[in-house]
């Protein structure tokens, strides 16, 4: 039975199953109003007969009949008209302690000895109870109660009663009518049933419900297949739904992300901005941990207006990784390119000291020149993946090293060419102001060290260049006005990178910081971080 309502079409088990529910809490309902109602219509008749018997047995005229041993007319009209006017009181009987009767409702019956044996408990003096017996109307539901003298001798009884068969025929209106309102609710809940059917089926626009359902058991394992992370949440940011991909990137279960904050687990999103302004954002480069991820916001709209964000978070940190060993072998045929060059030029100049018989110069170059080892270079080149300005870096270090000045990238810095906020050659204008500067400072020291540090540290939302020197440090008199176009300690005609430098901070809304000391060296240090709203 249970495999066949399985095999019904969802329509017809909805119909089903509400129709036996509302069925079944009805048939419970009317048995419990049923039960309730015959049982107070029982107790009712009860209290009927009891308190009718207790009546009878005060009347005055019942204790002289029975004190004088013969019938009393007045008494007789008085249980009449009693009879009369209590409709659910069948009989009334009045009988001395010898069991002759002495009223009856039935005049037939006067004169006539109670022989049942039922009156025994109620003359010996027991309180007034009600019993069910049986006479020549049949079974009958009677109450019994004393008769006293003023002495308080038991002198009769009183016994009232109702036939059962008018009990049972009050029951049995009650229950047709519970019946009748059985079967209109029944009606009612088999209309109102197909009516919701009918309703939902008007909802599901056409669906069927089994397709919707497959289609409702299916999506979640369509969505954790994806391998981008997938994170709804309402207009407010709150996450609604997150598949594995999803959980697996941010950290936490369905159930910890559920209801909670997506910027609580996820600072960068921007699922709060995209509700606000229904604007989608695409690709933004974001992190998340260590990992390095594309972000996607896309507002949801319903037919009301706004619904939601979906989030779709690209993890491409592999990617990166493979990109990373690709960039890294072009950067490093670009290096081993210009090292080639570069390392042509130099046996050139060192031929030409020999040739011109300057061997203390060609001897001197030759020191200097190693000051740049292949090591130094293959390490630029991982740490600056920025072909162009790796370039730069190196070149500028072949300078430096030809003037005696020794110039590394830190080795915590990191460059990729995604994660640069500036323009390439943006960024190449000001690591070479800088780098130059540094090396025309240091080329004109007579200190022993001479050294210059340059440090790359590029993140998606922030990049820090550091450029630091050995050298005299900035003369205090020119140090307010360095920025300046042609204020410079090198001479007239120059003073023109460090202005460049500024317009390009200040166009990226970037900062500039300095720290110098006479005789120590300088360092400056400029910082741009990611604007909001950008992309």
């Amino acid at each position: 039975m249970l495999s066949r309502f399985k095999q019904m079409p969802l329509e017809r088990q909805l119909f089903i199953s509400f129709v036996s529910v509302s069925s079944i809490l009805l048939l419970v309902t009317m048995g419990i109003m049923l039960y309730v109602d015959i049982t107070r219509q029982l107790r009712s008749m009860d209290d009927t007969i009891r308190s009718s018997a207790a009546y009878i047995a005060q009347l005055d005229g019942v204790e002289a009949m029975l004190e004088r041993g013969y019938p009393d007319p007045e008494v007789s009209r008085q249980l009449d008209s009693l009879s009369e006017n209590v409709k659910d009181l069948n009989v009334i009987v009045i009988y001395n302690t010898s069991g002759l009767r002495f009223y009856h409702t039935d005049r037939q019956q006067s004169g006539e000895t109670f022989v049942e044996g039922e009156e025994v408990p109620i003359l010996e003096g027991s309180e007034p109870y009600i019993t069910t017996g049986y006479s020549t109307y049949g079974s009958q539901r009677r109450a019994f109660h004393a008769v006293e003298n003023d002495q308080g001798e038991i002198i009769g009884f009183v016994m009232t009663s109702i036939f059962t068969s008018d009990i049972w025929e009050q029951n049995r209106v009650i229950v047709i009518y519970a019946l009748v309102i059985l079967g209109v609710v029944l009606l009612l809940g088999v209309g109102l049933s197909r009516g919701i059917v009918a309703l939902l089926r008007g909802s599901l626009k056409g669906h069927h419900p089994t397709e919707l359902l497959e289609l409702y058991l299916k999506q979640e394992d369509v969505l954790n297949a994806i391998e981008d992370g997938l994170v709804a949440t309402d207009r407010e940011g709150r996450v609604i739904f997150s598949n594995q991909a999803a959980q697996r990137l941010l950290g936490a279960s369905q159930q910890e992300l559920e209801g909670r904050q997506l910027e609580e687990t996820f600072p960068q999103s921007g699922c709060v901005q995209a509700a606000r302004t229904g604007q989608a954002s695409h690709n933004r480069s974001c992190v998340i941990g260590e990992r390095q991820v594309l972000a996607s916001e896309v507002p949801i709209r319903g037919e009301e207006g706004l619904d939601g964000v979906l989030s779709v978070l690209h993890d491409k940190t592999e990617m990166m990784r493979l990109s990373d060993q690709l960039s890294g072998t072009r950067n490093m045929l670009d290096t081993l390119r210009f090292f080639n060059h570069e390392f042509m030029n130099k046996l050139h100049v060192i031929l030409g000291y020999l040739q011109t018989g300057e061997t203390g110069k060609a001897i001197s170059f030759i020191v200097n020149s190693g000051l740049v080892s292949s090591q130094a270079i293959r390490e630029t080149a991982d740490c600056i993946r920025a072909s162009r300005l790796c370039a730069l870096v190196i070149g500028k270090m072949m300078h430096a090293a030809e003037l005696g000045i020794r110039l590394t990238v830190a080795p915590d810095s990191s460059c990729r060419p995604e994660d640069l906020l500036l323009e390439e050659q943006e960024c190449i204008t000001v690591v070479g102001n800088l780098l130059e500067n540094a090396v025309e400072e240091l080329s004109k020291a007579e200190e022993e060290l001479r050294e210059i540090t340059l440090g790359l540290y590029c993140r998606p939302d922030c990049n820090i260049i550091v450029c630091e020197d050995t050298g005299r440090g900035i003369d205090p008199a020119v140090r307010e006005r360095i920025f300046e176009k042609g204020v410079s300690t090198k001479g007239e005609g120059r003073g023109l990178g460090l202005p460049l430098v500024r317009q390009i901070v200040e166009r990226h809304g970037g900062t500039i910081d300095i720290v110098t000391e006479a005789g120590a060296g300088t360092c400056f240090t400029l910082t741009f971080t990611r604007q909001e709203g950008a992309v």
